[in-house]
C-alpha cells in the first residue's frame, strides 16, 4: 500500500506527508532533524508542523530554547478524515447558497458566443455526453462517418446509444456509405435515428458535426480533437445548411 497517497487522500499534501512519515518513524525529532530527514526546507518544516499540530497530529515538548516534535497515535487520522468531510460539506452548502446568483451572472452573458476545445479520445466522448443534455423529445442532427465511430469509438458507441435513447433524443444523421454505416441504418428504429447515406466518393467526409440545441459540436477523429461552438446564431445557420443536405441526400442516397 503506498502510504504517502493514502495520507494525501485524507487531505495532506505532500510536505506534510513528508514530515508526519518522517517523525511516524523517528519518534521525536526537531526541527533540523526533521527537516534534513524528510527533505523538506526548514523554513518550510516550520509552517508544516504547525499545521500537522493544528489537526492533531503532531505536537511538541519545549525543551529549553528547543522543541522536540512527537508524531501522534495514526489512529488519529480517521478523524482526519471526518473533519475533511465535515469541511467539503461546509463548502458545498456555501456553493448551494451562492449558485443562484453565479448563474445570474452566468445568465447575463449567455447570448455571448461560447468555443469549447477537446481533444484526445476522452475529450470526443466528453463532446458526446454534452448531446445527451438535451431534453426528451428533441431532436439532434449529424453529419456521421460510422466507418470513424467504429474505428475510434467501438467500446462507447453501445453506451452513447442506450443513453440517447433512453432519454427520447432523436437522430437524423447524413452518413457516407459504409457497411458499418448500413448495420447502423437497419438499426434506425429501435435506436430513434433517421439515416440518408450518401456516395463516399462523391461525399467524402470522416469527421463528425453534431448540431444540438444552441450548440454545434465538431469532432476530428483523425486528429482526435473537437470544438463545441455555442451560438445561437451559429447553431440557427448549421441547421439550415443541414436541411438543405437532407434535401439533397433524399435524392442521391444509396439505396440499401
Amino acid at each position: 500500500m503506498d502510504i504517502a497517497t493514502v495520507l494525501q487522500a485524507v487531505g495532506l499534501n505532500e510536505n506534510q506527508v513528508a514530515v508526519y512519515i518522517t517523525l511516524l518513524q523517528m519518534g521525536s525529532g526537531e526541527i533540523q532533524d526533521i527537516a534534513r530527514k524528510s527533505g523538506v526546507k526548514r523554513t518550510t518544516a516550520y509552517s508544516v508542523l504547525d499545521v500537522l499540530m493544528q489537526e492533531g497530529l503532531v505536537s511538541f515538548v519545549q525543551k529549553g530554547a528547543h522543541r522536540e516534535y512527537f508524531a501522534e497515535d495514526p489512529r488519529k487520522l480517521p478523524k482526519l478524515l471526518e473533519e475533511e468531510k465535515r469541511r467539503l460539506n461546509r463548502k458545498q452548502e456555501r456553493i448551494t447558497e451562492a449558485l443562484p446568483e453565479l448563474a445570474s451572472l452566468y445568465n447575463a452573458h449567455a447570448t455571448k458566443p461560447k468555443i469549447r476545445f477537446y481533444e484526445g479520445i476522452d475529450g470526443i466522448k466528453q463532446m458526446f455526453e454534452e448531446t445527451l443534455e438535451l431534453k426528451s423529445g428533441t431532436e439532434m442532427l449529424a453529419f456521421s462517418s460510422a466507418e470513424s465511430i467504429h474505428e475510434y469509438l467501438r467500446d462507447y458507441v453501445p453506451y452513447y446509444l442506450e443513453q440517447r435513447v433512453a432519454k427520447g433524443i432523436r437522430q437524423r444523421a447524413i452518413a457516407e456509405d459504409s457497411p458499418e454505416a448500413r448495420e447502423h441504418q437497419k438499426n434506425d428504429a429501435k435506436e430513434l435515428r433517421q439515416t440518408r447515406l450518401v456516395d463516399r466518393e462523391q461525399f467524402p467526409f470522416s469527421n463528425e458535426i453534431n448540431i444540438f440545441g444552441n450548440k454545434v459540436m465538431i469532432a476530428s477523429y483523425k486528429d482526435l480533437l473537437g470544438v463545441i461552438i455555442e451560438s445561437v446564431e451559429v447553431a440557427r445557420t448549421q441547421k439550415a445548411i443541414f436541411e438543405l443536405a437532407w434535401i439533397g441526400a433524399g435524392s442521391v442516397a444509396v439505396s440499401r
